[in-house]
């Protein structure tokens, strides 16, 4: 009888050595895994030690000074480190820059300006550490390198005002408006370094160039465009009799506001809410004697213009009719009422009653006149109520009946 043999040599019989491989596989990963932290650490002690071991700089500052001299500042530079560069400007001027050599000292000596500036100085050392310094000088004999200043503003009665200035000394400032012919102002004798003054701005849009010049030609010009606004006009009429005055305001643009006052008498102009072109105010009047008139205008630009005056309101004089007659009868008239008559006769004075009417005629007859036999002095004085005066003398014969 045939046998079939089942052979299989990968069959094991027990499985146990399967099992071990794996144990030693992961104890060997565990194994590789501790190696590398032992490592990292390792490293990283390393580093920090040698950051730890680092040296620290101290970081120093480069020693200044400058020294005035006649016409010059010597700068003196000393440092414990070699000096990169070393950089100086007088105020807020350019500045210049000087390179070092590679040393720890440097000098340079440099013009000294006129007037008083402040220096300024920075150096700066090959590790990038900057020392900065910083002094104000005054010389009379110095360099004039410093151009003049001008400054523009606008001033509240709308006109330019330009001040040039000077630390030495300013010589002139010319200004040109648009194409128009140039103007120049010389300085003063009062003040050398200051020329001040204000001009209208033209109507519209306007460019205006400005020139100023120091005692040493050193020059400053600037260009600027301004829109100008106008002033209110004001026209006081005095009338013939100079009892009223007529007043009127005008602006092209609009009157906003309007103020008048006479003596110590304020009205009040009231536009109610309007801004017309023309205010006239017609027919003002004026008290006897001296008038203060004040008109102020401010129109919608925001312009304004005042004016005072000063008038003479005299009343007219009345007309007086006053005669003495041969025989002596006195005859006064005076349409606008008789205030007063004052009689002396032969240097005797007389009360003459007129009472509180103010008669326009009186006649004073020469039988109620002490006269005396001879030659006899009348004289006669009236005063009409409005004030006017009048005189009249006469010598008469009188003879007694």
């Amino acid at each position: 009888m045939n046998q079939i043999l089942d052979y299989n040599p990968n069959k094991s019989s027990g499985g146990g050595s399967s099992g071990s491989d794996k144990v030693v596989r992961v104890f060997a990963i565990i194994l590789i895994c501790f190696a590398i932290c032992l490592v990292v650490a390792g490293g990283y002690n390393i580093i920090n030690n040698k950051t730890e071991e680092k040296p620290v700089v101290t970081q120093t500052q480069a020693k200044v000074e400058a020294e005035q001299k006649e016409t010059t500042i010597l700068i003196k530079v000393s440092h414990d480190k070699a000096i990169e560069k070393l950089i100086y400007s007088w105020d807020s001027d350019k500045e210049t820059t000087l390179k070092g050599t590679g040393e720890a000292t440097m000098e340079t000596e440099i013009p000294l300006l006129a007037g008083t500036h402040t220096l300024n100085v920075k150096v700066t050392d090959v590790e990038g550490v900057e020392t900065l310094f910083e002094k104000e000088f005054y010389s009379e004999t110095g360099e004039d390198k410093i151009s003049p200043i001008i400054d523009l503003d606008i001033t509240d009665d709308k006109k330019l005002k330009i001040t040039a200035t000077d630390e030495t000394a300013i010589n002139y400032v010319t200004y040109r408006w648009n194409n128009d012919e140039e103007i120049q102002v010389d300085v003063s004798e009062e003040d050398n370094k200051k020329i001040e003054f204000e001009i209208d701005i033209n109507k519209g849009k306007n460019d205006i160039v400005i020139i100023a010049v120091d005692a040493n030609n050193n020059t400053t010009n600037t260009t600027k465009s301004f829109t100008g606004v106008m002033e209110p006009n004001i026209k006081v009429t005095v009338s013939a009799d100079k009892k009223t005055v007529d007043i009127l305001c005008y602006h092209e643009n609009g009157i906003k506001e309007v103020g008048l006052k006479i003596n110590d008498l304020t009205y009040n102009v009231d536009l109610q809410g309007q801004t017309p072109i023309e205010v006239p105010l017609p027919g003002i009047a004026l008290a006897e004697g001296e008038n203060k008139i004040y008109v102020s205008a401010k129109s919608v630009d925001d312009t304004f213009k005042e004016i005072e005056e000063q008038v003479t309101s005299t009343p007219d004089e009345d007309e007086i009719n006053l005669s003495i007659n041969d025989e002596g009868t006195i005859t006064i008239n005076i349409p606008n009422g008789i205030k007063e008559i004052k009689l002396n006769l032969n240097d005797v004075d007389y009360d003459v009653a007129v009472g509180d009417t103010n008669p326009t005629d009186i006649t004073i007859d020469k039988t109620s006149l002490p006269l005396t036999d001879g030659n006899n002095k009348i004289t006669v004085k009236v005063i009409s109520v409005n004030g006017t005066e009048k005189e009249e003398v006469k010598e008469i014969q009188y003879t007694a009946e």
